[in-house]
């Protein structure tokens, strides 16, 4: 309670903290942006003279449509939660950019990653490298949070409870992410499913926790 107290009571930061911390959120967004975009590129357009053929082709190439869809709500989920705290962000000390930057290599590597899920075969090993990439990038996430907190670094009127609690969202999303690593092997294709439950998830303890501010986080 002192501490988000502390934190709401502080004064203005200067002009140059919030021109850095304002910066390392724009250079976030460019780089989420070129990411999420790369998706796209390696998408095989489907051929064919008849609506019969087209949709052959389409479903031959399913499984890479759906890892395109799966990796772009998947770093959309991420840039709305990060773009929900960098607007409170008036402090950008070094251990916060390392972290972002190790957030923003995940982000990049994403586009990649997906190729592991579009190949016809899905195997666990695949399936693990891209669910443990969502883990690390998630905690990476909450880390991220806890620095903030640690240094003061959000602006006066952040939502107290963004202060104090903010990781625990995230925590958990990431918790989510790991068990769907195991139940592959049980669940096949099937385990994807659980990640669908993360944002639902999160969200729910968000809002239970009173984490968001009038504008959501």
């Amino acid at each position: 309670m002192a501490e988000a107290s502390a934190q709401e009571s502080e004064d203005e930061f200067a002009p140059t903290e919030r021109g850095a911390a304002e910066r390392l959120a724009f250079f976030s967004d460019a780089v989420v942006a070129i990411a999420i975009t790369l998706l796209a590129i390696d998408l095989q357009v489907p051929q064919g003279d008849t609506a019969a053929q087209l949709v052959a082709a389409v479903a031959a190439h399913r499984g890479e449509y759906l890892a395109f869809l799966i990796s772009f709500a998947v770093i959309a989920r991420h840039w709305i939660s990060h773009h929900g705290v960098f607007r409170y962000v008036g402090r950008a000390t070094l251990p916060l950019i390392w972290l972002n930057m190790l957030w923003l290599l995940v982000i990049v590597l994403t586009p990649f990653f997906t190729k592991f899920i579009s190949e016809e075969h899905l195997d666990f090993a695949r399936f693990a490298v891209y669910a443990l990439a969502e883990t690390l990038q998630v905690s990476t996430f909450a880390a991220i949070l806890a620095v903030l907190t640690r240094t003061r670094g959000y602006i006066p009127g952040t939502p107290r409870q963004l202060v104090r609690y903010g990781w625990v969202p995230a925590a958990v999303t990431g918790f989510a992410f790991l068990v769907s690593v195991p139940l592959f092997p049980l669940l096949g294709a099937w385990s994807f499913a659980v990640w669908g439950l993360v944002p639902f998830v999160g969200d729910r303890i968000t809002n239970a926790m009173g984490i968001t501010g009038k504008d959501g986080i």
